[in-house]
């Protein structure tokens, strides 16, 4: 079976990202970033991703929200 990897945060600055990805890690939620080797150019190209497994995104949502990197209202729209 393929996995499906779903966006689950979004971030314009690198920085921002290690933060974030090593304390999701500490939950024992696997992320993949997308978009990070272009952001660290000169001129970043788009938002970096971060990604989780579909069958992790509930759980990778709530870290988030406890976490204090996301609110409830940044998923208004997902699944």
């Amino acid at each position: 079976m393929e996995d499906i990897f779903v966006t689950v945060k979004t971030f314009s600055y690198p920085a921002d990202v290690a933060v974030v990805q090593s304390y999701m890690e500490m939950r024992g939620i696997d992320v993949f970033v997308k978009n990070m080797i272009l952001n660290q150019l000169a001129y970043p190209l788009g938002d970096i991703e971060m990604q989780v497994r579909a069958g992790d995104f509930e759980q990778a949502k709530q870290a988030l929200i406890e976490g204090g990197f996301s609110t409830p209202e940044d998923f208004v729209n997902t699944k």
